[in-house]
């Protein structure tokens, strides 16, 4: 455990491991009928469906790029948003989503995550936002935050994906 305390403070780290997230979603939905992608988890998923944590994982990084972008750009501290990593979407927000769209938009703006941090320096690791409830946060709080929210629903995404009967 004390190499994983310590990785997830080395952005080098955080990098390589959020810059992977999106192809290990996709490996493991590859080959799921859409039927299957839009079937509610068993214990402790059952609120979930596969489509829907994709859905998820894309909106989480569109909020959070948002806010790695505000804390960048700020010259004094940012605001930044709400991303609420907890939230599970609801069917009728994405059961006419393309699954293979959906997968290429979370890998799109994950890209987009990954470029905007490998260009910044040591300092730019420190720099802080102003959360609403959380108080102030650094840059690499919540990468920090991306990594382990990525960490959670690719291990439930295999979970989900290996309950699946045979397809």
């Amino acid at each position: 455990m004390k190499y994983v305390r310590q990785a997830a403070n080395d952005p080098a780290f955080l990098l390589k491991a959020i810059g992977e997230a999106s192809g290990e979603l996709r490996r493991m939905l590859e080959g799921i009928r859409r039927a299957r992608l839009l079937e509610p988890g068993s214990m402790p998923d059952e609120d979930w469906t596969l489509l829907g944590l994709a859905a998820h994982m894309r909106d989480v990084e569109l909020g959070m790029n948002e806010n790695f972008n505000s804390i960048l750009g700020a010259r004094r501290v940012a605001r930044v948003g709400v991303v609420d990593l907890d939230d599970i979407p609801r069917l009728d927000d994405y059961e006419d989503e393309d699954e293979d769209e959906l997968l290429d938009e979370f890998h799109y703006y994950r890209r987009q995550t990954t470029y905007l941090l490998w260009s910044t320096d040591e300092r730019d690791w420190a720099r802080t936002g102003l959360h609403p409830y959380r108080g102030e946060v650094t840059l690499l709080d919540l990468v920090r935050d991306l990594y382990q929210h990525d960490l959670e629903h690719l291990w439930q995404a295999k979970r989900m994906a290996e309950a699946l009967p045979a397809r």
